[in-house]
């Protein structure tokens, strides 16, 4: 099983990002050769992240950001199987499957994490942060670019570390969230350019971490509550919007169908693109 963990932006969504994962066990994949995919929740919080996910954004109410706990092991640990059909050559079919754990961390780590790595409070915690990891899953609200040079500076302090503790390389998702968004919907084939124009100091960051053979990075475009109708309008209801990012819920439940939630799990697993 690959150990993930959930470092993310303000507003970037992962608490609800984890829990429609849970919830849809169906998913879609973009990739032609995927004919299927399957997500089953393992742990018992996984199970019990989908019933959140029923109970709470089908009523429309915004899932409580994550906190920060003292000890690392603290924060929840969600376990996930991803099976998926794959098409062969001539009639074949193949079947794949990947199991991962992932934490979700409060929204505040990546901001302030030059904060944690210099407090003698959480010297143990920061440690954890690199001990055994598999990869990194950071989810960043498309529409937060204004902060991209606030969040540079601490991705700086990250990767830094992480090569300090893991000379060996790791991979690091990048994803933009909220792409159900219209700003953000017209970019979503294009993650990499996305990410790029929206993020510039965040993405050089990154590439001259991948450059010098640090690890490896790849970019990818979500949306937890995904577009509906004929103009593919947005599924949400924007509550409010700053700088720091767009707080929404979803707007139609029964139309709900979520985008781009497998394929940065399933590489960072397995090092593949689907």
């Amino acid at each position: 099983m690959t150990i993930i963990i959930g470092i993310g932006s303000s507003a970037a969504g992962l608490s609800t990002y984890l829990a429609t994962l849970a919830y849809h066990q169906k998913h879609q994949v973009k990739s032609l050769k995927v004919l299927s995919c399957q997500v089953t929740p393992i742990s018992a919080d996984a199970r019990q992240l989908s019933d959140q996910a029923e109970n709470i954004l089908k009523e429309q109410v915004m899932l409580e950001a994550g906190k920060l706990y003292h000890s690392f092991c603290q924060h929840p640990f969600y376990s996930f199987t991803i099976t998926l059909e794959i098409k062969g050559l001539f009639w074949a079919k193949n079947t794949e499957e990947v199991s991962f754990g992932i934490y979700d961390m409060p929204d505040t780590l990546l901001r302030d994490i030059k904060e944690f790595s210099s407090s003698n409070n959480f010297t143990e915690y920061y440690d954890d942060l690199f001990s055994d990891i598999g990869g990194y899953f950071l989810p960043i609200d498309g529409t937060s670019h204004r902060e991209d040079e606030v969040y540079a500076k601490s991705l700086k302090k990250f990767t830094t570390d992480l090569t300090q503790r893991n000379p060996q390389g790791c991979r690091i998702a990048f994803a933009v969230t909220k792409c159900d968004l219209s700003e953000l919907w017209v970019n979503r084939d294009d993650p990499r350019g996305l990410v790029q124009r929206r993020f510039p100091k965040m993405y050089a960051i990154l590439e001259n971490w991948t450059q010098e053979d640090k690890g490896k990075v790849e970019y990818f475009t979500t949306s937890s509550f995904g577009v509906f109708g004929k103009y593919c309008e947005p599924n949400s209801i924007i509550i409010s919007k700053s700088k720091r990012g767009t707080m929404a819920v979803i707007r139609n439940h029964q139309e709900w169908q979520p985008f781009g939630l497998i394929e940065p799990l399933y590489w960072l697993c397995t090092g593949k693109i689907l």
